[in-house]
């Protein structure tokens, strides 16, 4: 996993069941994959990551709906897929900041 010592961009995310305000940030990019409902297949880009074991943080053009089942890679080399849960999805700036509570490793 690549990752670097800068300050984590954004503000972090807590939920009823998930925080990653001290997540680690992560080099560069995500594809997010809508594993679910209407939007099935639909690809996001997402950015500004930040990453801990069990969650993952990072901003997109396009809000998701809580619950929505993704999978996740990784343009860091080193970095596996991932799957998980849009926990938390706000308003920032032009974007959104996207919480996703990540399925345990494989």
């Amino acid at each position: 996993m690549t990752t670097h010592d800068e300050t984590v961009h954004g503000t972090g995310f807590i939920s009823s069941t998930l925080s990653i305000s001290g997540g680690t940030p992560l080099d560069g990019s995500a594809t997010l994959f809508q594993l679910d409902g209407e939007r099935f297949g639909e690809m996001h880009s997402l950015v500004e990551l930040a990453i801990s074991d069990q969650a993952l943080e990072g901003r997109t053009t396009t809000p998701l709906s809580a619950g929505a089942a993704v999978s996740l890679g990784f343009e860091a080399q080193g970095t596996p897929a991932r799957h998980g849960e849009v926990v938390k999805c706000d308003p920032c700036g032009e974007g959104w900041r996207i919480g996703i509570r990540l399925a345990d490793a494989a």
